[in-house]
């Protein structure tokens, strides 16, 4: 019989401390959403000042890149061999590194 009482106390006690972690759920909810609503708003004014310059470096750099793309692939079709020569001591030095055991 008093182990059914314990066990009611207990249930009880688990009762309270569920309804008041709700309740300070919701407290803690309030002031955590109020605390980054301020810095969310504080950081949307710099988002728009910081895309454009993002997008004009973005497009200068492909620019640059499509630039030199273009002037390596007329190198590469005026002297193929020494490109494909290249790669392969390229490949074979990579080669040498990485099969050689490790102690």
């Amino acid at each position: 019989m008093s182990e059914k009482f314990e066990d009611k106390r207990i249930d009880e006690a688990l009762q309270l401390l569920n309804e008041l972690a709700k309740e300070k759920r919701a407290e803690l909810l309030d002031m955590v959403s109020k605390k980054y609503g301020n810095l969310k708003s504080v950081l949307g004014g710099s988002d728009e000042k910081l895309q454009d310059p993002a997008q004009k470096t973005y497009a200068e750099g492909k620019e640059k890149v499509q630039e030199l793309a273009s002037t390596l692939d007329g190198s590469v079709h005026k002297n193929p061999w020494l490109y494909l020569s290249g790669t392969a001591l390229g490949f074979l030095l990579l080669g040498l590194f990485f099969g050689r055991p490790r102690k």
